[in-house]
């Protein structure tokens, strides 16, 4: 199953309707408020940190232009590992062309996609999959120009990822009650009060 995540620099300019997942940003000059989330209630909500300053409360980091450095990415993902030991793991978002670079700057500190660390990448043409998906867990595939808002949009392949709470269980069936007749005819009855907390299948 995959998911539909949308994310913007103004919560106001995302659809509720169709969102499964929002991210918004957890510093910078774009920071949400507590109140752009609030738009999106029963919606998992997702943290970018964009200058490498929040691994506690962030589960991304944005290494576009700008944003956090590949040199950053490696002492984040170090910082959250530490921070959440056996929480999923730290997410880096960044462009395709970054992939290799950042890869290899992983792979130098001793991180493995994967099991240290997974990916967020941005293709905004339209481009869903990538060649190679490993350890790929979203791909932001629509810009403006296809979204036709203010918000680009992202595919969510792994399931785990902010996984939506089950449904609650059904109520229990309200309780009936009735009479037990024992021995008797119309003119006399004997037997008790029963009740039944299952619809009806047992008595007692």
């Amino acid at each position: 199953m995959t998911r539909i995540m949308r994310d913007s620099t103004t919560p106001a300019d995302i659809p509720v309707a169709g969102t499964q997942l929002v991210a918004g940003y957890a510093n910078g000059i774009y920071q949400w408020t507590p109140d752009g989330y609030a738009r999106f209630p029963g919606i998992p909500h997702v943290y970018i940190d964009v200058n490498g300053t929040d691994p506690a409360g962030a589960g991304v980091l944005d290494i576009e232009q700008g944003d956090a450095s590949i040199a950053t990415a490696v002492s984040w993902v170090k910082a959250r590992t530490a921070l959440k030991p056996g929480a999923y793991p730290p997410i880096i978002y960044c462009d395709r062309s970054n992939m290799g670079l950042l890869t290899e700057a992983m792979t130098a500190a001793g991180l493995h996609i994967v099991k240290d660390y997974r990916l967020w990448v941005a293709t905004l043409d339209g481009t869903a999959v990538l060649p190679d998906m490993l350890g790929v867990t979203a791909v932001q595939c629509k810009g403006e120009k296809m979204t036709g808002g203010h918000y680009d949009e992202s595919i969510v392949y792994d399931d785990t990822w902010h996984a939506p709470a089950p449904p609650p269980p059904p109520p229990p069936p309200a309780p009936q009650y009735g009479y037990l007749v024992v021995h008797g005819n119309l003119a006399a009855l004997t037997g008790r009060a029963v009740a039944s907390l299952d619809g009806g299948r047992t008595w007692a």
